[in-house]
């Protein structure tokens, strides 16, 4: 008792203990799919959901809400990575790249574009290598390295028109001529005019550029003191914003006409605009822009004779520029800040702020000299290793190539003995596979010779004995008709018998199925007759196809149902067509057709 039990208590144990197996599976399995919910999902629903990820994350860039599309953006990149889709994989990554631009991170953004770049190169797509370059080329130009801006930028350019692509080509002249603002205004302007002038073609530029083309241009005409045109493009500008609905260029817009304005000392007109164009950037992630518009707004407010309002400003614009590492800004914002604590008396500030300014210059400039020194060096020890590994290549190349001729001389010279060989036992056997097809084609000749031979000689009975049956017809039923016109006058119906005779003997009947035996014998006979002869009568024709066959005179009289005479005459008729003499024989004449 106590055994049965045990074995009972054993089985129920062993029962629960798979059903807690099964739940525990089901929950890791239910766990494993909310971890992963693309795991189960095809690679074209999972692939369709990064893109709309994409296009979520491409709105947030337009509000210049960067920290929240680089979230976006790299749940998409880790979908595009898995499934290895190069082309999305090169979007997302210009994407990110631009978020880590615009939030300080330019180590990073720099790799991302190089990998972006890379893996439209592996497909390859000329158009997106040259956007990547492009951008790239931006890139290097915020972390100052100005001559390696503007040489990948022209490579992208370079790149697009040896392609014969002008598409946004605007936009890439728009930003190559940014490389020279405040270093060679003249190219600036000309490159500046060469984006306008292709933006004018729809497919050659793009709102960006437009927009960016305007403001290049506002700021060039601004620094030339002619404010009528700089406020003419930068209400153009504003004007392309506003239709698409583009906040960014719309901010920067109102930025410059304030700007310009400042420039004018027409401070009271220039703060609304200053402070819109603030709001409209506040809530962005774009810290250069927050800190421009900040800066701008407290200058303006010095000069209004603010300067602490203008402090507080220039306070928590100094708070977000040293913050986002933007080292250019953080320099002239501690300058203004020297101008406004004197202004405002405070000369301890003052002083404390200009020493800043004047440490953080000689440590910029000193940086940008060693920058420059570094970049010349590395410059010159990559072209001189360039050229080592340039001439080590062609040495290499020339020993391989000595090889290689070597090697395809052995196997030519193989492959031709080899094909002489081949060449004299295929044309050995071809003689004799020849000779015995010729027997047998002589064999076949003179078979069909000899069918055909019999063929026609039935065919040519059939086509007398349908010459002689006609003549025998015409001819009894013309016998007929001699009897019955001697013998009219005493009958009254024999008109109607005669007339019935009449158009018997003149049928046509008779000469279709004449002419189709005809064919049969002489092929094409009547078409090669008519084409050297196009004036022929149907009755001439009639006239040639007897004399073919060789009928006489009387019997052609009696195919057509008329006299000799009048076949004689016809046949005179026939000559003069024909262009014959009387010494020709007709029937030795026509036999050539």
């Amino acid at each position: 008792m106590s055994d049965k039990i045990f074995y009972k208590c054993g089985l129920l144990a062993i029962l629960l203990f798979i059903a807690c197996c099964s739940v525990n599976a089901q929950n890791s399995n239910s766990l494993s799919s909310e971890t992963h919910p693309y795991s189960n999902t095809n690679s074209t629903d999972s692939l369709s959901f990064a893109r709309d990820l994409k296009l979520k994350a491409d709105s947030l860039l337009d509000e210049m809400r960067y920290m929240d599309a680089e979230i976006i953006i790299n749940k998409a990149y880790g979908i595009a990575k898995r499934f290895n889709d190069k082309k999305l994989l090169g979007k997302l990554c210009n994407d990110l790249a631009e978020c880590y631009s615009m939030t300080g991170r330019h180590e990073k953004a720099e790799q991302l574009y190089h990998e972006a770049f890379q893996l439209y190169s592996s497909i390859p797509d000329t158009n997106a290598m040259a956007v990547i370059l492009i951008n790239l080329g931006d890139e290097y130009a915020k972390t100052g390295r100005f001559e390696l801006a503007a040489e990948t930028e022209l490579k992208a350019i370079k790149l697009k028109e040896d392609n014969h692509d002008y598409r946004k080509l605007a936009f890439y002249y728009q930003k190559l001529g940014e490389l020279f603002i405040d270093r060679d205004n003249a190219r600036w302007e000309e490159y500046a005019m060469k984006a306008l002038e292709l933006s004018r073609t729809p497919e050659y530029t793009t709102l960006y550029a437009t927009v960016a083309v305007y403001n290049d241009l506002g700021a060039i005409w601004r620094i030339k003191d002619n404010f009528i045109k700089a406020e003419a493009y930068y209400d153009t500008m504003y004007l392309i914003s506003e239709k698409a609905g583009y906040r960014k260029g719309i901010a920067t817009a109102t930025s410059e006409r304030a700007l310009l304005l400042f420039d004018q000392a027409k401070y009271k007109e220039a703060l609304p605009l200053a402070l819109k164009a603030y709001e409209i950037v506040i809530d962005s992630d774009d810290d250069y822009k927050i800190v421009y518009e900040g800066t701008l707004i407290a200058r303006i407010l010095l000069k209004l004779n603010k300067p602490p309002e203008a402090i507080a400003l220039f306070q928590t614009a100094l708070s977000r520029a040293e913050k986002a590492d933007l080292l250019p800004e953080v320099l002239e914002i501690k300058k203004y800040l020297s101008e406004a604590y004197l202004i405002n008396g405070n000369y301890l500030k003052a002083y404390d702020y200009q020493s800043q300014w004047i440490i953080l210059k000689d440590s910029l400039d000193g940086l940008e000299v060693r920058q420059a020194l570094n970049d010349i060096q590395t410059r010159f020890e990559t072209e001189k290793k360039q050229h080592l590994i340039d001439s080590l290549n062609e040495k290499n190349l020339n020993h391989k190539r000595r090889n290689n001729l070597l090697i395809s001389l052995l196997i030519v010279s193989f492959f031709i003995m080899f094909l002489l060989v081949y060449i004299v036992r295929l044309r050995n056997r071809t003689i004799t596979q020849n000779r015995v097809l010729f027997d047998k084609e002589q064999e076949i000749m003179a078979l069909e010779h000899a069918n055909l031979m019999h063929d026609l000689a039935h065919k040519s009975r059939e086509l007398t004995m349908a010459a002689l049956q006609l003549i025998n017809k015409n001819e009894v039923l013309g016998d007929l008709k001699n009897s019955l016109m001697a013998a009219k006058e005493g009958v009254t119906d024999l008109n109607n018998v005669i007339r019935q005779i009449d158009q018997n003997l003149n049928l046509d009947n008779d000469w279709h199925n004449f002419s189709l035996h005809f064919e049969t014998v002489h092929p094409e006979f009547f078409k090669k007759l008519k084409e050297h002869f196009t004036d022929l009568t149907p009755n001439e024709e009639r006239l040639c196809a007897y004399l073919r066959i060789n009928l006489n005179t009387k019997e052609i009289s009696q195919m057509l149902s008329v006299t000799v005479s009048a076949v004689d005459k016809s046949r005179n008729r026939l000559r003069k067509k024909l262009e014959i003499g009387p010494e020709v024989n007709l029937y030795e004449y026509l036999g050539r057709f």
